[in-house]
């Protein structure tokens, strides 16, 4: 897809007295539209994909989905026909649906309420003609944990003891502790409050060790935000050469740097950005 080199990059941190080294990766610089965990997802399924003959994708997502627009670039790319499934009342439009678009993706639009049953509306494209591939809304399953590998095996062998990210659907979770050694620490941090259904995805398939979903800094809850965690993000990105963004990577660098690195002095904690931009556009 002509994606970019990954960058592992080492950065420190300094609280009460105390400097805290810290590595991050960088997926976020793998792809303009199709970037972090989006793409790593995504890997997965498109391996799905052409391994079962199939013709086309089919997906879901909100009015402002960094999946959709992930998924509109990749299957652009590969020239596969996809269709999104958009939650919400047809007519809305924005920057992302107007993106998806010109990258060749079918909208549909769905009430709230007929969206919640995605088993019926993925029903009725198992009986069309054409055989379409269902990926489920952001790319979640073991087939999207598949992509990790070629993260993991990136660093070969010189793994960090504590991994951090973001975890909305814990596929990145699942994708990290499937491929990385039992040794190493996967810290999840959740940016809603779903950790049963995280903690199920461990169940997809075998994994090398038991992530730990990280509990209290969803800051109200799933796309919403305070004024301490405006204040952090306005301040990292300005001393820092990277963004983060309040939905995601926002939350869990803020867990890091204020709980997880003062607990693990002398640990190499690796940040793994999960890109996400798009959502502050």
């Amino acid at each position: 897809m002509g994606l970019n080199i990954a960058q592992l990059e080492e950065y420190h941190f300094e609280k009460d007295g105390c400097n805290y080294p810290f590595f991050v990766q960088r997926d976020d610089l793998l792809h303009p539209m199709v970037s972090g965990n989006k793409w790593r997802k995504l890997k997965g399924w498109i391996e799905e994909y052409e391994l079962g003959g199939f013709e086309g994708i089919v997906t879901f997502g909100g009015a402002f989905s960094n999946h959709l627009l992930a998924t509109s670039a990749a299957c652009n790319h590969l020239n596969i026909p996809c269709i999104g499934m958009v939650r919400g009342e047809e007519g809305f439009d924005n920057y992302y649906l107007k993106e998806c678009r010109k990258q060749g993706m079918e909208l549909q639009f769905v009430s709230r309420e007929s969206y919640r049953n995605k088993e019926a509306i993925s029903s009725g494209f198992k009986k069309d003609s054409r055989k379409w591939l269902i990926i489920p809304e952001g790319g979640k399953g073991e087939e999207g944990s598949r992509g990790f590998k070629d993260l993991v095996d990136s660093w070969r062998g010189n793994y960090p003891d504590i991994v951090v990210h973001a975890s909305a659907t814990a596929t990145t979770a699942v994708g990290l502790a499937r491929y990385l050694p039992k040794e190493t620490k996967v810290k999840s941090v959740m940016v809603l409050k779903n950790q049963d259904e995280q903690t199920f995805a461990l169940n997809w398939c075998p994994i090398n060790a038991n992530p730990e979903f990280v509990d209290g800094f969803q800051f109200g809850g799933y796309a919403k935000s305070n004024e301490e965690l405006t204040s952090f993000i306005s301040e990292v990105n300005h001393e820092y050469p990277f963004q983060i963004e309040r939905i995601y990577t926002g939350k869990a660098f803020y867990a890091m740097l204020h709980d997880i690195l003062p607990q693990n002095p002398n640990k190499k904690v690796l940040f793994l950005h999960t890109g996400g931009l798009w959502n502050e556009s």
